[in-house]
């Protein structure tokens, strides 16, 4: 879905010569070329299960708890419920049955827990999840803060990725299908141009790994989960990427580290 409602601490002498920077003789022409995609990236090892590790990264609203460029997290959107059985394998998958997006706030799966998204099905081992697929977000770093509504994509066990603007899910399209979902790609937003938002382009990808070598070695039997963080962005404006140069690179390694201090708090 497309970024809305920017909103910018840059101060006005700065994005009005971002925006005079931009155009040159008319609308058509520009001074500089469109900045390209930039990636982030960092990963960590935690003595934690792989299962419980993801649903601290799956946990969307608890963003801004803990992590330092996340301002506002709130999801508006969710799967229906569906059964899902937690496991440190990668193999493990959900039903094959798609299950389209409901809106927010969902109906609780049971009366004995109104605020969680899942919830135990006595007559199984399963849990019955629901996977958020839509969120506002507000991030900002460098003197930058955005508003945007991201599209959710929830690989129970495995990936959670948010996306905004025009960018597009590289999960495999036979993956999303095996979990009932499916991306629309960016959706026209008549209020948004390329001179209306700090990003053109952003997607937050974390994945998480069984280490099972790790997990072998460990003399305390402890299960070991490499978690992975992929940020790639892609500034509307060319001044923008100058500007923020000095701490983009920051970015990546800042989050993880306050998710891992958020699972050794919570696990």
């Amino acid at each position: 879905m497309s970024i809305r409602t920017p909103i910018r601490t840059l101060p006005a002498r700065l994005h009005n010569a971002a925006l005079a920077a931009t155009t040159q003789a008319g609308p058509r022409r520009t001074f500089f070329s469109s900045p390209p995609p930039q990636t982030l990236t960092a990963e960590r090892t935690l003595p934690y299960p792989a299962s419980r590790v993801y649903d601290l990264i799956a946990d969307v609203d608890s963003y801004t708890q803990f992590l330092p460029y996340c301002k506002v997290a709130r999801v508006t959107a969710w799967t229906d419920p569906r059964p899902y059985t937690p496991s440190t394998s990668t193999s493990t998958s959900t039903s094959s049955a798609a299950s389209a997006p409901t809106e927010t706030p969902p109906p609780p799966v049971d009366s004995s827990n109104t605020t969680a998204s899942d919830a135990l099905d006595p007559l199984s081992t399963q849990t019955v999840r629901r996977w958020p697929t839509r969120a506002d977000l507000t991030a900002g770093w460098g003197g930058f803060e955005e508003t945007y509504t991201s599209r959710l994509f929830c690989i129970p066990g495995r990936y959670v990725e948010a996306i905004s603007g025009d960018a597009r899910t590289e999960i495999p399209t036979s993956l999303l299908r095996e979990h009932g979902l499916s991306d629309p790609g960016p959706l026209p937003d008549p209020a948004h141009n390329s001179n209306s938002g700090v990003f053109r382009s952003l997607v937050t990808r974390w994945t998480v790994t069984p280490d099972d070598a790790r997990t072998r070695r460990d003399m305390y039997q402890h299960e070991w989960t490499t978690v992975r963080l992929d940020i790639r962005f892609a500034f509307a404006n060319p001044l923008y990427a100058a500007v923020s140069s000095a701490v983009a690179d920051k970015v990546a390694p800042v989050m993880i580290d306050a998710f891992d201090a958020r699972a050794r708090d919570i696990l």
